[in-house]
């Protein structure tokens, strides 16, 4: 009889991550355009404010991987806490009632009402590990068939790599980020 062991997330401050939070019951939360861009607006507001560096994402259906590097009073839990909640807050906004109705099967088992419980998260060690993380992040709508190259999807920060726009100190800057978002405005919360 195997025991089962809970997940522990890094807690070390001011490591490199790379971290994966899904959306509650697997829902297809981000399947709309508009919402994708609300996510991706986000990931870059919400690392702005904590001061997390931003090396990469992808937002993909029904998840989010994130390769960051908290601030030095700050570890990973603590930044998805404030994450997590901000973003489930701002995202069941944009979605319609029947969205909202795939969630009511799970929303009351954990108080959650948009993110499962958990995530993961996985310290970054090396050079040859981050670059590791950051290709799968960025294959992902590859190899999942939204796209036949990885720069051209628009939710994930591998065109932004491509071209130059990353520092290894400073990573994604907010206006790189949220300037590849095209159209969609924080005001207006959709497409313009």
């Amino acid at each position: 009889m195997s025991r089962y062991r809970h997940y522990v997330n890094p807690k070390d401050c001011g490591v490199p991550l790379f971290i994966t939070t899904t959306v509650l019951d697997f829902v297809h939360a981000f399947h709309r355009p508009e919402v994708r861009d609300a996510m991706v607006f986000l990931i870059a507001r919400e690392c702005k404010i904590a001061r997390v560096v931003l090396y990469g994402y992808v937002v993909m259906p029904h998840h989010v991987h994130l390769l960051v590097r908290p601030n030095p009073k700050m570890n990973g839990p603590g930044f998805m806490q404030v994450f997590k909640k901000k973003s489930g807050e701002a995202i069941v906004k944009l979605l319609s009632e029947q969205e909202v109705t795939q969630f009511d099967e799970q929303r009351g088992l954990n108080g959650n009402t948009f993110w499962k419980y958990s995530f993961r998260s996985v310290v970054i060690e090396n050079e040859r590990m981050f670059w590791e993380k950051m290709d799968y992040l960025h294959l992902n709508p590859a190899k999942a068939g939204y796209v036949e190259s990885a720069e051209n999807y628009r939710w994930s920060s591998a065109r932004l790599i491509a071209s130059g726009k990353m520092s290894e100190q400073t990573g994604l800057a907010y206006d790189v980020v949220v300037g590849s978002l095209g159209t969609w405005r924080e005001d207006r919360g959709s497409d313009a």
